[in-house]
């Protein structure tokens, strides 16, 4: 479920109005999805999301990138501070995709959606902040800019969480 609701936020159309029922049978049409995840698909918890000041935000950046691929170097400590053992120069290849992010004027905002049954925002910052921390250093390398701000935003709760 979780996968197909990313695949549908990877590939529907981000306009003024969308209609999410609409944008899932077209999506299924052109073979974006499957016709399993189409009927996986939480019609209401999407259309909150676009109903949300974060989508809001979004359609205000002139620069917006979704499922951005890296492949970038970090610094050992940076992944896990117990290799201190390792040199100082130690650093770790990682490779992943950025759900979305997007630029305004004082910098990028790196989003991540989450499918995960949570009791509360802050739960989803334990288990996924150092993986936006990544993001960020990676979406910082990509567009030359600081990263201003990290939003997990939950399907579940439908509702989002900066930090």
């Amino acid at each position: 479920r979780g996968t197909a609701m990313h695949h549908v936020m990877q590939y529907i159309s981000f306009a003024e109005k969308v209609d999410v029922e609409t944008e899932i049978e077209r999506l299924l049409e052109w073979k974006f999805i499957t016709k399993q995840e189409a009927n996986s698909i939480d019609v209401a918890a999407i259309s909150a999301f676009f109903e949300s000041n974060v989508y809001q935000r979004i359609m205000q950046s002139d620069e917006v990138r979704r499922e951005m691929r890296f492949l970038t170097e970090i610094p050992a400590v940076e992944i896990d501070n117990t290799l201190d053992l390792l040199p100082d120069d130690a650093s770790v290849i990682v490779q992943g995709a950025v759900d979305l992010c997007f630029v305004e004027d004082d910098g990028i905002v790196v989003l991540d959606f989450k499918t995960d049954r949570v009791d509360n925002l802050k739960e989803l910052i334990s288990t996924y902040g150092e993986q936006l921390e990544i993001y960020s250093t990676a979406a910082e390398k990509i567009f030359g800019l600081p990263v201003k701000e990290k939003i997990i935003y939950s399907f579940h709760l439908g509702d989002s969480i900066s930090f």
